[in-house]
């Protein structure tokens, strides 16, 4: 092995005990995201269950998942949704075994008093359908706001053991921020449910949603002879057929990192083909990418989003003007999400 690359158990060690604060901002940002998916899913797992449910915010924190897990009085149902166009992240849904079982119950026309809480497959398909519908009207909601098309590529619904070692989207030593709601029932019965995720998830949507109008700066003197100019793209006709928070300083123990050599890529766009158009391609042929002229691109770390930038011209060559970055300590999860644990 390259003695210059750190093994994942090194990787692992240095990255314990990290946590990522929340502040004011921090929460005002995540309880509007959170509650415009909550709200809307729980209309639609009312209308599903033929029963009123009534939702408020009990709690906003910011741990590793692994604590979270561990700390579980209860086997819990994990929904893992993966979306696919108009936002990237995925989320995790996690809700007792108890509220898990009483919803499949009410949507099979039971009274949500099911003589056992064990979750067998009829169960677990009942719950994956409610979350469909639950998902779908997040999404819809979301899609109004952000003015984007969204939808969902994948949803996974578990039963996780009470201290078991999960295998889930996210590594159990990332920091997510976990939304906890309580949840009451028109029968009385009271429960909780989470949503957790990435902190860039929750600002990514509200970047969208309230976009910030950076204000021109002044020229200054040219202090270096390397000439620098926005890139001209060339335009072709269509074929028939948030202010940057500057980085705080890395912990001591981070420091062993800084010269582990990554792989920076900028993407320009990205594209959905089919096989048959893809062997149809050809000198000449146009592939139309998801980026409008003009929005920035991106810059990942090892397949993973760091940053956003536009694209300029350094002399002859191509270069990435940094526009927005995000936190060193998401940068360091964002990396090491790639290796997966």
């Amino acid at each position: 092995m390259n003695s210059d690359f750190l093994t994942q158990d090194e990787l692992n060690e240095l990255l314990k005990g990290l946590s990522e604060d929340l502040n004011d901002e921090d929460k005002k940002i995540i309880t509007e995201i959170s509650d415009m998916i909550m709200n809307s899913s729980t209309v639609a797992l009312g209308i599903v269950i033929g029963r009123e449910v009534k939702i408020s915010l009990k709690e906003i924190s910011s741990r590793a998942l692994k604590d979270l897990l561990d700390s579980m009085e209860e086997d819990m149902v994990s929904a893992e949704v993966e979306f696919a166009d108009g936002i990237k992240g995925d989320i995790l849904f996690l809700f007792p075994q108890s509220l898990g079982a009483r919803i499949a119950d009410m949507m099979m026309g039971g009274s949500g008093e099911p003589e056992s809480f064990e979750l067998d497959e009829v169960r677990i398909s009942a719950i994956t359908e409610t979350m469909n519908q639950m998902m779908g009207a997040a999404t819809t909601s979301l899609s109004e706001k952000t003015k984007k098309k969204i939808s969902i590529a994948n949803m996974k619904v578990n039963l996780l053991k009470k201290g078991s070692q999960a295998s889930l989207v996210f590594n159990p030593v990332q920091i997510l921020v976990c939304v906890t709601y309580n949840l009451d029932l028109e029968n009385g019965k009271s429960s909780t449910m989470a949503i957790l995720s990435p902190i860039l998830f929750f600002k990514d949507i509200y970047n969208v949603i309230h976009p910030q109008k950076s204000e021109p700066t002044k020229a200054k003197k040219e202090e270096t002879k390397v000439k620098v100019q926005p890139v001209q793209f060339q335009e072709f006709a269509k074929q028939e057929g948030t202010t940057v928070t500057p980085p705080s300083e890395f912990s001591g123990k981070l420091e062993l990192l800084l010269d582990v050599p990554l792989k920076v890529v900028v993407e320009l766009g990205r594209a959905k083909m089919t096989l048959k158009q893809i062997l149809e391609m050809n000198i000449g042929s146009l592939i139309e990418l998801d980026k409008l002229t003009g929005e920035p691109v991106d810059i990942l770390v090892n397949g993973r989003l760091i940053a956003r930038g536009e694209v300029v011209v350094v002399d002859e060559n191509f270069g990435v003007r940094i526009t927005e970055i995000v936190s060193p300590k998401q940068r360091i999860y964002s990396i090491r999400e790639t290796n997966g644990v």
